[in-house]
């Protein structure tokens, strides 16, 4: 009976963090022990015997439906006063939408089997049905009166994307670490029936690019824990060198913090900005690879909650959110279930260097309700408003 207690709370939706949108929230990389857990390393870890669960779950897509989710671990389970859940575990998830969406990703994480070294290893096969282009740059417009029942994919293109990611992580000093991820992909966009903002820029409705790319990121991390964190920060900055295109450089910087103001309420705020020189590929512009959890570009539950996913694409990026939660039934251990205001904006930038600057930002706002089971499962419904009026979606995961 409590296999299945446990297996029903977890189905809720997190359960690690992969959705249909997965496969960007499943590159978290690895975090280095901060000041509290390097002190931890003076000890020998904790190494219960590894155990195997498997459930189904419900969350959201990208732009699409429901998704009816499966997952299979194998993992041993941290010390309970871990700033982990795990000091390893192997997932398998599968995913599909009645719509055509699905995928399927395993990821190998290491944040407790060796001393100041943390790994993570993802390979990830997805097709989205409904992954969102409204052309490049700021100033791309939506028209919602052009989407009609004989043209309803004027701003949907079908993304099928094969990904293997691995990157490791090596304490420098105390909550300092530096991490190098090496990632390599291909892309196929298709467009849809009916006429296309896609086909309108490629002319032939298809486009396939392949990419390998290494990043190297410094990180400051003085979070509480990593699974439902409250206080602390997470600063990182980075470069990147990708090959696909005709070869393009990134630079960037994410800066996230949490603060307490009473038992139960936390305002958490992220920064994030990036630019690109080269010619990067249209897939590289849908993504800046943060370490741990990457940031869309831009739109979705997981950068811009008042835009649609891919709603703003470019090869620079500036956004920001803000957003306070409050547990109005706080169950300890069990979980809670929490309120959430928030505001986002942010803005992209195409054919253009990025800068800081409040100009042309996309501002939005509203709230929404997060349901936590235990210390792994966070499942998220936002209501917002925004540029684009009024938009709905489901995370399987915080935002940041």
């Amino acid at each position: 009976m409590r296999r299945l207690v446990m297996s029903l709370a977890l189905s809720a939706g997190l359960a690690g963090g992969l959705a249909a949108q997965a496969p960007e929230d499943t590159t978290a990389v690895a975090a280095a022990d901060t000041s509290a857990a390097v002190a931890q390393d003076t000890v020998d870890h904790y190494s219960p015997p590894w155990g195997l669960s498997y459930y189904p779950y419900l969350t959201g897509g990208a732009n699409d439906g429901p998704v009816l989710a499966a997952r299979v671990r194998y993992s041993q389970p941290a010390e309970y006063e871990a700033r982990y859940t795990t000091n390893a575990s192997l997932t398998g998830d599968a995913g599909i939408t009645s719509r055509g969406s699905r995928y399927i990703t395993a990821v190998f994480r290491a944040p407790g089997l060796w001393k100041n070294w943390r790994l993570a290893v993802l390979g990830s096969a997805d097709r989205q049905a409904r992954f969102g282009y409204f052309g490049l740059g700021n100033n791309s417009v939506f028209d919602e009166t052009l989407v009609t029942e004989s043209d309803p994919f004027i701003y949907r293109v079908r993304r099928t994307r094969y990904r293997g990611i691995a990157e490791v992580s090596r304490v420098i000093h105390g909550p300092f670490m530096v991490a190098f991820q090496l990632n390599a992909e291909q892309v196929h966009f298709t467009s849809l029936p009916g006429k296309s903002v896609f086909r309108t820029d490629e002319p032939s409705g298809e486009l396939t690019q392949g990419d390998v790319a290494g990043r190297l990121a410094l990180v400051l991390d003085t979070r509480d824990n990593e699974y439902n964190t409250h206080r602390g920060l997470l600063l990182e900055a980075g470069t990147q060198v990708g090959s696909g295109g005709d070869g393009y450089t990134r630079q960037y910087a994410i800066f996230r913090g949490w603060l307490p103001l009473r038992e139960g309420t936390v305002v958490a705020a992220r920064v994030a900005g990036s630019g690109m020189g080269g010619a990067p590929t249209l897939n590289a512009r849908f993504t800046l690879p943060g370490w741990e959890l990457p940031v869309p570009v831009l739109g979705g539950q997981f950068s811009h909650r008042s835009l649609d996913t891919g709603r703003l694409t470019g090869s620079g990026l500036l956004v920001g959110n803000l957003e306070v939660r409050h547990d109005l039934l706080p169950f300890g251990d069990l979980g809670a279930v929490t309120l959430i205001a928030f505001v986002d904006a942010g803005r992209v930038f195409e054919g253009e260097d990025f800068r800081l600057t409040t100009q042309d930002m996309k501002v939005g706002g509203g709230g929404g309700v997060a349901l936590r089971i235990l210390r792994s499962t966070i499942f998220t419904i936002n209501f917002a408003g925004g540029p684009d009026g009024f938009n709905f979606s489901v995370g399987s995961n915080w935002v940041f």
